[in-house]
């Protein structure tokens, strides 16, 4: 691979972690965002909560106060006739009527109300608080005070406080029950919908932030393989044109002997044929070489007017093979069922340079003792070559890679075969489809359609 690609693709990695990272760094900051409003959410319910139960407690605790051990025990004894029962009376009436609660009651040592501000029919029995709130309410009675966990309610959640109420010999002597219904549930839920617009709004403008971002990286690698590509093709040209120099005179001595050669018994003859033929080939190859380094995107065939044959063309490309394949002793299989003759719009130069091209890189992934197998046929007006081997196979990164200019794995290569084999295939409206997983080989499938005389 030419020092240029190899930067250029070490370059486009780092774009494509950082885009990667990119993305990761916008998700965590979305997630980190959501957790902050979560946890901004819980401290301020927790605050809220702190503040209501402290309020409560205030308020039972300034009624228990107020009251002492003596109206409950008189109250207790005599109920209403009880000289006492005027003044529990007139503190938890004023009391309702100041402030928010939605009940208050005196609890006698055994759990009964002696006054509830809710009516009569509740007083002088347990209090339901023994059922609902009966931690709390045990907690009082043992001198602490205390408030319920959330009760339910017809208007939403309500909580009690209880205060004790002690007589002169610290004894608890009765309970204060104050309820009333939570009242930040509003706040709450305002905070909620407050909190979610904001981390919806900030993961939207994180999540376009980074998409601007990773667009702006992916735009400066589509640049660096541009700039790559530039790069290269400078390089190609220089060393194209002085190898065109240099090839093209020793093609022409080689050319003129093989005619000399023609003239000898017809088996020389023969193999005289194949060296004109293929140093013609070789020469048109450099040309088009040479164009393609010039700066010209296509690499284009032979005349689309001139008829190829891609079974006679595969016949011949295979007799000219014939000594590669004994030198490496790769067995080479052919697939019965071929056409005999398979007119296409790729003509017969081109035709042999796509097929020597994918038979040689079969050639060298191979060890001795290797396999070729090369098939033909027709299908839907679309003739078939295929070109298969046992060898290694291509790693699926390797394979996405494949027909990209200047991409090689081998040492020595140019990163050219497979690329004008590609543009070669498409130039006549036909498809190369490369198949392969590591161990398991690689097929090639030239796809061709058929010429309409």
């Amino acid at each position: 691979m030419p020092a240029a690609s190899r930067r250029s693709f070490t370059r486009e990695g780092t774009l494509q972690r950082t885009a990667s990272s990119t993305i990761v760094l916008a998700a965590l900051a979305v997630l980190a965002s959501a957790l902050l409003s979560l946890l901004a959410y819980r401290s301020v319910r927790s605050a809220l909560e702190a503040e209501f139960t402290q309020r409560l407690l205030n308020v039972s605790a300034a009624i228990a106060s107020q009251l002492s051990a003596a109206d409950i025990a008189d109250v207790r004894l005599l109920g209403e006739e009880a000289p006492g029962y005027v003044s529990l009376q007139v503190l938890l009436e004023e009391l309702r009527a100041t402030t928010r609660v939605t009940s208050a009651s005196v609890l006698d040592s055994a759990r009964v109300a002696l006054y509830d501000t809710r009516g009569s029919e509740f007083q002088r029995e347990v209090s339901s608080f023994d059922t609902l709130a009966h931690a709390a309410l045990s907690r009082a009675l043992g001198g602490e005070e205390a408030v319920s966990a959330p009760l339910p309610g017809a208007q939403g959640p309500r909580r009690a406080a209880f205060s004790p109420v002690l007589d002169d010999g610290r004894r608890v002597a009765g309970v204060v029950a104050v309820e009333t219904t939570v009242d930040y549930l509003e706040v709450l839920a305002a905070l909620a919908r407050t909190l979610t617009l904001a981390t919806a709004i900030i993961a939207l403008a994180i999540a376009v932030l980074a998409a601007l971002f990773v667009r702006l990286t992916r735009s400066a690698a589509r640049l660096e393989r541009r700039l790559s590509r530039a790069e290269n093709l400078a390089a190609m040209g220089r060393l194209t044109a002085t190898l065109a120099h240099e090839i093209k005179n020793p093609l022409a001595i080689i050319r003129g002997s093989a005619q000399r050669l023609g003239r000898l018994e017809p088996e020389a003859r023969r193999m005289a044929d194949f060296v004109t033929e293929e140093a013609d080939r070789l020469s048109n190859t450099v040309a088009r070489y040479l164009q393609f380094a010039r700066g010209g995107e296509e690499f284009a065939p032979g005349s689309v007017t001139e008829r190829g044959d891609a079974i006679a063309t595969l016949e011949a490309t295979l007799q000219l093979l014939e000594g590669e394949f004994k030198a490496r002793r790769v067995t080479l299989e052919r697939l019965p069922g071929a056409p005999d003759a398979a007119p296409v719009t790729l003509d017969n130069e081109s035709l042999k340079q796509v097929y020597l091209n994918l038979m040689l890189n079969a050639l060298e992934a191979l060890p001795e003792g290797g396999r070729i197998t090369v098939g033909a046929a027709e299908h839907r007006g679309r003739f078939e070559v295929s070109v298969a081997d046992n060898g290694p196979g291509i790693a699926p990164e390797v394979l996405q890679r494949l027909g990209a200019p200047f991409h090689t794995t081998k040492a020595k290569g140019s990163g050219l075969g497979l690329f004008l084999t590609y543009r070669l295939v498409r130039s006549a409206g036909g498809v190369l489809d490369i198949r392969g997983r590591p161990g398991e080989g690689t097929t090639c499938v030239v796809r061709l359609q058929r010429r309409k005389d």
